[in-house]
């Protein structure tokens, strides 16, 4: 039913994330690790160690995009891609695919609501605590070292992870990419959105029963992408794109 696909970059989680998904109420069909550069040593062993592995090594990075390319092979009604940062509740997958079913949605552990008139909407502005709290779904309240939502809530673009549907991969490749070094979150929610009708979610999470990652400071180190130089103007850029060139209205628009 379900084919996942991980990353490797510089991050070195994924026996842990391999766990976590054979831990899954909804046992994974299929998972592919894609490999890009070589700043963590490939690991070919895991696909002895875990048969549902399948190993995909390049030698180049092809950035954010590569694992939706790597996407249009799957065989399975449903693909859940996920940052090298993210594991999932044992509940997580089986919710996920409760509620793209549902909802005809597609679901992300995190995402953002972009306010009215605001091309960088993920710089918070005014009280900090505050503005993560109302635009910032998922991985909003710091207390908790899990990723937190308080109900089902639609969002502009998703975050971390991606739960959907194989075939809306159609409406991802339907409109080309104004760039691949960023924004393929944003690209996946507004491309299945414009095309297709299809709204992203965040669902309800709690510390006890489902969270889409239960690992949360592990996207805070230096390599996260959000502390990179230049990236707030860089997906400025991006909404610009969407909002002004290809007709997209953010909810609160």
């Amino acid at each position: 039913m379900i084919t996942v696909i991980m990353t490797i970059w510089r991050r070195n989680n994924i026996e842990e994330q391999i766990r976590a998904l054979l831990s899954q109420t909804i046992v994974p069909t299929a998972i592919w690790i894609y490999h890009c550069e070589s700043n963590v040593l490939p690991d070919f062993t895991l696909c002895d160690k875990f048969p549902l592995v399948k190993y995909q090594m390049n030698t180049d990075d092809l950035g954010y995009f590569g694992r939706f390319s790597l996407a249009l092979h799957v065989k399975t009604p449903y693909v859940y891609i996920l940052d090298d940062d993210v594991i999932p509740s044992a509940g997580w997958l089986e919710n996920c695919m409760k509620l793209c079913l549902a909802k005809n949605s597609i679901i992300s552990a995190t995402g953002r609501i972009v306010p009215k008139d605001n091309f960088k909407p993920e710089r918070p502005k005014g009280r900090k605590k505050q503005y993560i709290r109302k635009y910032f779904v998922g991985d909003n309240y710091d207390e908790y070292a899990e990723n937190y939502s308080v109900a089902n809530t639609n969002v502009d673009f998703g975050c971390n992870s991606w739960f959907f549907k194989s075939e809306w991969l159609t409406y991802f490749w339907g409109i080309r990419p104004f760039t691949t070094t960023t924004g393929e979150d944003i690209h996946l929610s507004v491309s299945c959105l414009l095309l297709g009708g299809i709204k992203t979610m965040v669902p309800l999470q709690d510390v006890i029963n489902v969270s889409g990652n239960i690992r949360k400071h592990y996207g805070y180190d230096d390599f996260a992408t959000w502390k990179k130089k230049g990236f707030i103007e860089e997906r400025e850029n991006l909404f610009k794109y969407w909002i002004e060139n290809r007709g997209w209205k953010p909810m609160n628009w």
